[in-house]
């Protein structure tokens, strides 16, 4: 049976042909995680050599100069596999799809793809930092120098926040946004909902029982999603960070990360009558967050405090919000 499912699955090209749809992008990730996992061992020094080979502009050359120790410590730690029979970094082998996505003018998708790999297949913030050098030296292997040398060009790290209550559409708004910022294929999306699931050891969309949720848990996943964010604006890499917000104090650390490393800032608040917070949590399927209609009432009972941010109201159409959270990204270059 498993055999028939997955002879059943649309094939790479077949998914590009069409709209793709963040189910579909999640599902696409998950099986090149899955096959990677699978690949062997590689040959850490060929894939050196071949990355030497491959810099071919200044841009290239001095990019691979500067993750040099970055890949010594993925080659120690394995990450370089017998992909398809030659050796390959992971994140080299993932740039290929992700580069094609982008190509097929679905650079939102692009990101979304990367961030779900990224999410189920661990790589760090160096890892992230990675993948623009693993896709432009990928694009000037396919003849295409422009685009190779867009893909390294300079972008100030940015942190954006995008916080609310539960319901209010914050990880859309995450995915709407990823691409925008930074350089491509944009901003690693940090979500709290995935990182409370990878401490508690399970895939993002696994329901967790109730014992996950106290304030124990809470300070654990905000803490990890904090040093993480830390790791990723170490790297240069722009940031953004999903998770309710609802305490100032952790308003206030999200606020001081990004002035440790000099990064542009962007708070945004989402607002939204419970109503619809219970009617969108209500339809949410195969999604990594665990809120209910209980614990949307119960935050409508809470105060969040004095809210500095960009106050966004989200019962609206669509394009009209992410109008308003671009405009408060120019706000802030």
């Amino acid at each position: 049976m498993a055999a028939v499912a997955a002879s059943q699955e649309p094939s790479f090209e077949a998914l590009l042909a069409g709209d793709l749809d963040p189910d579909q992008l999640h599902a696409l990730a998950d099986r090149i995680a899955a096959r990677h996992a699978a690949s062997p061992k590689g040959d850490g020094a060929a894939f050196r050599k071949a990355l030497a080979l491959a810099a071919a502009s200044d841009a290239q050359r001095a990019e691979l100069a500067r993750h040099q120790d970055s890949i010594a410590r993925r080659i120690a730690a394995g990450r370089v596999r017998a992909v398809m029979g030659e050796p390959a970094d992971l994140l080299h082998d993932f740039a290929g799809p992700v580069l094609e996505v982008m190509r097929g003018g679905m650079a939102g998708e692009a990101n979304t793809l990367a961030n779900r790999y990224l999410d189920v297949a661990p790589q760090g913030a160096a890892g992230w930092s990675l993948l623009p050098l693993y896709l432009s030296l990928r694009a000037s292997a396919d003849g295409d120098a422009e685009l190779a040398d867009s893909l390294l060009a300079p972008a100030r790290p940015r942190l954006v926040v995008i916080g609310g209550l539960s319901g209010t559409g914050k990880s859309t708004l995450a995915r709407l946004l990823g691409s925008r910022i930074g350089r491509l294929p944009g901003a690693r999306v940090l979500r709290s909902d995935v990182f409370r699931k990878r401490l508690a050891g399970v895939g993002p969309e696994t329901r967790l029982p109730p014992r996950h949720y106290t304030r124990h848990n809470d300070d654990e996943t905000y803490e990890a999603l904090f040093e993480s964010a830390d790791d990723h604006l170490a790297c240069g890499n722009s940031v953004i960070l999903d998770a309710v917000f609802m305490s100032r104090s952790e308003r206030d650390v999200a606020e001081a990360l990004a002035d440790r490393y000099r990064a542009a800032f962007t708070g945004i608040w989402l607002e939204a009558p419970e109503r619809d917070r219970i009617a969108r949590v209500n339809a949410r399927t195969n999604d990594a967050s665990d809120a209910t209609e209980a614990v949307v009432r119960e935050q409508s009972r809470r105060s969040v405090g004095e809210i500095h941010w960009h106050r966004i109201r989200v019962n609206r159409p669509q394009e009209l919000i992410v109008a308003a959270a671009r405009a408060a990204l120019d706000r802030t270059r």
